[in-house]
């Protein structure tokens, strides 16, 4: 049974505590506060408080807007609320009947939030926020409004993504492919073979759709297993590039129907291409600029793609003692206490969460087969605590577990820390490939002496480097995939295969259709890459810092509200444009060699 405590925050915050699985109570009356609720427009109806801010001095304007956005965050945040706890709820397994009242609900909310960004009085707002050029918080809520302002679909767009999205998860996830080989030396020993013919692996080269509907899990399994068993570099070869383009068939309609949604969005907005449009409002703001960088991150690869089952397979995991999740939490927050936290038991499950005496909110804690979080509320300064679920794994024997967990308390923390008044400023991040850095240096600072280091030639170093390399060349996938014929930044996609797994996949027209995050994140492919190489320069360029809650402060706290440029260059000193970061990430020389450099400065946080 899963336990957790779901809280329903809405103007007054009501909290219920009930297993996930039964959810008899809080998921109809979710469903109900949901659908009765009233749009934020209204409570700005008749408003004449518009044009006072209009018609006030110079020096009256950002007291009234203040309190109009204020106003605003009120009216929204009881929406906001709904929308976390939906998708709580929509990560766990529920019958039909729950599954369509959620879905209404989500409707309703996407309604509400259609109707806010269209309307009148946000567009009067933001006009006004533009002019509050010294009130740095109400720059960064602007920032946020544009963000989602210029993002924003026509339900019928929406609509048809959604459907052409779902259209391609469905086709990656369908295995319905038998693989048959005649050639002899492509077969492994009799005892394999009748153990794979019917799950896919057989003796004819014809590839052909399975209508055994129980042989999808097998398939999937099989193929792993032969590519673990098979020597064969050349089978390999040809297992694994039959698998990539396994869905190209059936996804290629939708893929290109995604393709010319984005690009007529690109268009609307002024843009050549979808991949100049989603970039521009990035840190990396340019398909150049990204490319430079996953230029700069390419490597070979331990292995080729199809070499990587046999190659780990003979390769040794590193050694690790087993630990409880509990004991690991420990040790954790013993690493925490010195950046300024504190943490209070609660009951067994439940754990208040203290910085610098500021109260930030709970984390509820449940097992579960992997550790993640899900955000309940979001916390907002003078209005709510925020409150966080960790589901974790109770015992944890691989060096990925620790990591895993690690990073899911890092991110906890991290939500909790925020600072702003404002839902939507602690919510998305100032650029989408700069949101993440914060949460992923507080998970370098808190496995410090807790993980030990990858050894040379060990499994989860080779797949660590391998992972890499793959993600970077399905970032470029996605770059070109999205990029104008004429500016496509790259010219030979089979090049930059070979540039980072030696042997040759002369399948072009199958890249696009072997992963689905080129539907979801698109462009941004690379921001994973990116803010983890940032995170981990942030981290190695401030260790000799002496005071590192105050490196905390600037990157995640940020009281002031201060951009992101502007905190870079508090804890890394000049250049920071994305150029010169990209050069410095690359460069990796130690902080006492860059210390003696004339073209960078460093500081450190007071």
């Amino acid at each position: 049974m899963l336990r957790s405590i779901f809280v329903i925050a809405l103007s007054s915050s009501l909290i219920f505590t009930t297993a996930v699985k039964a959810a008899v109570s809080p998921l109809p009356l979710l469903v109900e506060q949901c659908l009765q609720l009233q749009s934020p427009g209204d409570s700005f109806a008749g408003d004449s408080q518009f044009s006072h801010v209009n018609s006030a001095t110079v020096t009256e304007p950002d007291e009234a807007l203040i309190k109009q956005s204020h106003t605003l965050e009120a009216s929204l945040l009881s929406l906001f609320n709904i929308k976390d706890r939906l998708q709580y709820y929509r990560s766990y397994p529920l019958p039909p009947l729950y599954q369509e009242s959620l879905l209404q609900c989500q409707l309703h909310l996407a309604d509400m939030m259609a109707e806010t960004l269209n309307s009148p009085w946000l567009t009067q707002l933001t006009n006004q926020l533009a002019t509050a050029a010294n009130n740095k918080e109400l720059s960064q809520l602007l920032n946020r409004f544009d963000a989602l302002e210029v993002n924003h679909l026509s339900l019928a767009q929406k609509s048809q993504l959604h459907t052409a999205q779902a259209s391609i998860k469905q086709g990656l996830r369908t295995q319905q492919l038998t693989l048959r080989f005649t050639e002899q030396d492509c077969q492994l020993n009799t005892e394999y073979n009748k153990s794979t013919m019917t799950n896919g692996v057989g003796n004819d080269t014809k590839n052909k759709h399975s209508k055994d509907p129980k042989s999808s899990n097998a398939f999937n399994l099989s193929i792993a297993a032969y590519l673990i068993k098979q020597d064969d570099t050349v089978c390999q070869k040809r297992v694994w590039q039959a698998y990539q383009g396994r869905a190209k068939e059936k996804n290629q309609p939708a893929l290109e129907r995604i393709l010319q949604l984005r690009t007529l969005q690109a268009h609307d907005k002024g843009f050549a291409d979808y991949a100049s449009f989603s970039l521009a409002k990035q840190f990396l703001s340019t398909p150049e600029l990204v490319k430079i960088f996953l230029d700069s991150q390419t490597e070979v690869a331990p292995t080729a793609p199809w070499s990587l089952g046999y190659y780990l397979s003979q390769s040794k995991s590193m050694h690790m003692a087993n630990i409880t999740a509990t004991e690991l939490v420990d040790k954790i927050q013993v690493r925490a206490e010195t950046l300024g936290f504190d943490f209070e038991t609660v009951t067994g499950n439940i754990q208040r969460v203290w910085y610098q005496g500021r109260l930030l909110g709970d984390i509820f804690i449940e097992l579960a087969k992997r550790s993640k979080i899900h955000i309940l509320r979001a916390p907002v300064l003078g209005r709510q605590f925020g409150q966080v679920q960790l589901s974790m794994k109770q015992e944890l024997s691989r060096i990925k577990d620790k990591q895993d967990l690690i990073k899911a308390y890092a991110s906890a923390l991290s939500a909790l820390s925020l600072s702003s008044h404002y839902y939507l400023v602690n919510t998305i991040g100032e650029t989408l490939d700069t949101s993440n850095i914060g949460e992923l240096w507080l998970a370098l600072y808190l496995a410090e002496g807790l993980i030990e280091p990858y050894t040379e030639l060990s499994r989860e170093s080779s797949i660590s480097l391998f992972a890499k390399q793959l993600k970077v060349f399905r970032a470029k996938v996605a770059l070109d995939f999205y990029s104008n014929t004429s500016l496509k930044p790259y010219k030979r996609l089979d090049v930059e295969f070979i540039e980072s797994f030696t042997g040759e996949w002369t399948s072009l027209e199958d890249y696009p259709y072997n992963f689905y995050a080129i539907v979801t994140s698109g462009p941004l492919y690379y921001q994973e890459l990116w803010q983890a190489s940032l995170s981990q320069y942030l981290y190695q360029s401030t260790k000799h810092c002496e005071n590192q809650p105050s490196v905390y402060n600037t990157l995640v706290v940020n009281e002031d509200s201060k951009p992101i440029n502007q905190r870079l260059k508090i804890l890394l000193g000049e250049p920071v444009d994305a150029l010169s970061l990209i050069k410095r990430i690359q460069d990796g020389f130690s902080y006492q060699e860059k210390f003696s450099q004339d073209q960078y400065t460093f500081t450190c946080p007071i």
